[in-house]
């Protein structure tokens, strides 16, 4: 089984957000936000898709003034040039992804004296933040798997949309705000303390496991990891549930009897299950249901593991698990 921890001594590449991540350049859209939308707190650049003309020129042009007049001030976020630094000395690739106007970070690294990669993505790319989208095609940019990556934001966007791609994201220099950390695997209170964790080689709790670990610990998640369960049941909204809470709890491995397909008679009994499903295998119809909510679940074609059939509950199963560790240790 692999490990139940992000290691960052193992990411392959980066993806960092722009603004507040490399270069601060303090944007108020407060006004704009006032002017347009009476104070309301809404997505301006999905806000302004949607309005029509010339209204919506209108308002992109002040985003991009806002914008403009930020990147003229900018100042280097400390030590993100260390970071940088410590990457291109691994030889670990890194992009930078922003819903800025391209123009406007290029002025920005102007000013703090930056050097931007080839990979640089403004608001000008096919996709934008949040669409997870933004990040994958980043990663593939780069070259390496969005699940190797590791994603570096300050701000809710990069965090949703790392969420929503599977991908493994940190948030840095905002820790304060509840509702980004969240969404993060870790927070950092500075760039220098991310790079002292890539230095370090840091293990971090994944997000999906934040839950299970502060009530049963770090051990109990690690036990949970090297463990299998084989889908020998009718494939019910009771299986799915039970399977969800397993893996929530970190277990290592699902397996399912190579050539089993998804049934009629499944179908009809879990009128949440796609038609599409129909007659696909089922460990396919796993992947796609945990794959980008628990990155580190294995599921495979097999008759490897515990019996579904015999578990009563994902709590029982740790407590099980832990019991029989405790059984055998001197």
């Amino acid at each position: 089984m692999s490990s139940p921890y992000i290691h960052l001594d193992q990411i392959r590449g980066v993806v960092f957000d722009w603004d507040g991540v490399i270069a601060e350049s303090r944007l108020d859209f407060a006004p704009i936000r006032e002017k347009y939308f009476g104070g309301r707190r809404v997505p301006l650049l999905e806000t302004a898709a949607e309005m029509r003309e010339p209204l919506r020129t209108e308002l992109m042009n002040a985003i991009r003034d806002e914008e403009m007049r930020g990147a003229a001030r900018s100042a280097a976020v400390a030590g993100a040039f260390d970071l940088v630094s410590l990457l291109d000395g691994r030889r670990i690739p890194w992009c930078v992804v922003s819903r800025n106007c391209r123009e406007s970070i290029e002025r920005a690294a102007q000013s703090i004296g930056f050097r931007l990669p080839p990979q640089t993505f403004g608001r000008e790319a096919r996709h934008v933040k949040p669409d997870p989208r933004a990040l994958t095609d980043a990663a593939a940019s780069i070259g390496v798997p969005a699940s190797q990556c590791l994603v570096v934001g300050d701000y809710l966007y990069e965090l949703l949309a790392a969420r929503r791609a599977g991908m493994r994201c940190v948030l840095v220099n905002n820790c304060s705000d509840p509702e980004c950390a969240a969404l993060a695997d870790a927070t950092f209170a500075t760039m220098h303390a991310l790079a002292r964790g890539l230095v370090e080689a840091q293990a971090l709790v994944p997000w999906e496991y934040r839950r299970f670990v502060r009530d049963n610990g770090r051990r109990a998640l690690e036990r949970m990891h090297g463990q299998s369960v084989h889908v020998d049941v009718f494939l019910s909204p009771r299986c799915l549930s039970l399977l969800g809470d397993l893996a929530a709890a970190g277990l290592g491995e699902i397996t399912v009897n190579a050539g089993r397909t998804v049934s009629p008679a499944e179908l009809e009994g879990h009128p949440l299950l796609s038609p599409l499903w129909l007659g696909m295998p089922v460990v396919q119809a796993l992947i796609s249901i945990f794959a980008v909510h628990y990155p580190l679940l294995h599921v495979a074609a097999g008759q490897a593991g515990r019996p579904l059939s015999s578990v009563v509950s994902a709590q029982n199963f740790a407590a099980e698990i832990s019991r029989g560790s405790s059984a055998g240790s001197p």
